[in-house]
C-alpha cells in the first residue's frame, strides 16, 4: 500500500499497535471488559484498538472544555515522566511528574498547592494518592487504564498499556495533538512537529516492549 493511500487513521491504529497500546494485562477486571477485544494465547488481554481511540478522543474533548491552567497531567511511572511533562508542555497545562507531594490538591495552607479542575493520571494504582486527593476535592479524574486496574474512582477511562516504554507515551502523544485540535489550535506544521519521539525517555526509543 502506498502512502498516499493510507488514512491519517490507519497510520495512528498502526503507530498504536507498534507501541503495543493495545495491550493489557493477564488479569482483567469487570469494569474493564468492555473494552477488551480478545486474549491471547499467553494469557494477555488485548484491547480494541478503534475503543482506546475512541476513548483518547473523548478525553481530548473533555480536557479541551478547561483553561489549558486548569489541566493537570501525573505520572508517577518511569515511563510516564518525561511523557506528562511534554504533554503539558504542548498543551500549556501543568505536570506533576514522580514523587508527587501530599495534599497537592487537598491543603490550601501548602505553597505547591493546586486547584485543577481536571487531572489526567497514567495509572491509576501508581498514581494512587492523587485519585484519592482528586476524589476529596471533586475534581474529574481521567485515567489511563489497564485490564487489571480498578477504576472505582475515575471519571473517565483512557483503556491502554500504562505500562509500557513506548505504549505510555504514546497515549500522552495522541492525546496532546488531539487537545490541540479540539481547541481549535492545530495546524499541519504545529502537528508534524510533535512528534511520539519527544514524549519518550531516551532509553526506550531504540525498542518496543512486550
Amino acid at each position: 500500500m502506498s502512502d498516499a493511500a493510507v488514512s491519517p487513521e490507519v497510520e495512528v491504529a498502526e503507530v498504536l499497535v507498534r507501541s503495543n497500546a493495545h495491550l493489557g494485562a493477564k488479569v482483567k477486571v469487570a469494569h474493564m471488559e468492555r473494552f477488551v477485544f480478545r486474549q491471547r494465547s499467553d494469557g494477555v488481554h488485548l484491547f480494541d484498538v478503534k475503543k482506546v481511540l475512541e476513548r483518547l478522543n473523548l478525553a481530548a474533548r473533555l480536557i479541551a472544555l478547561y483553561p489549558p491552567e486548569k489541566v493537570v497531567a501525573v505520572s508517577t511511572h518511569v515511563y510516564g515522566t518525561k511523557a506528562v511533562q511534554k504533554f503539558a508542555e504542548v498543551t500549556g497545562s501543568h505536570a506533576i511528574s514522580g514523587k508527587i507531594p501530599a495534599g497537592a490538591f487537598t491543603n490550601r495552607a501548602l505553597r505547591y498547592y493546586m486547584e485543577p479542575e481536571v487531572i489526567v493520571v497514567s495509572d491509576p494504582r501508581f498514581d494512587a494518592q492523587v485519585v484519592n486527593e482528586a476524589r476529596i476535592a471533586k475534581i474529574p479524574i481521567v485515567a489511563m487504564c489497564s485490564s487489571d486496574n480498578t477504576t472505582s474512582n475515575v471519571d473517565l477511562i483512557i483503556p491502554i498499556n500504562n505500562r509500557g516504554r513506548l505504549s505510555l507515551p504514546f497515549g500522552f502523544w495522541y492525546l496532546a495533538r488531539r487537545v490541540l485540535i479540539e481547541r481549535g489550535q492545530a495546524t499541519p506544521e504545529l502537528l508534524s512537529g510533535i512528534t511520539l519521539e519527544q514524549f519518550v525517555t531516551t532509553a526506550a526509543v531504540e525498542g518496543v516492549e512486550e
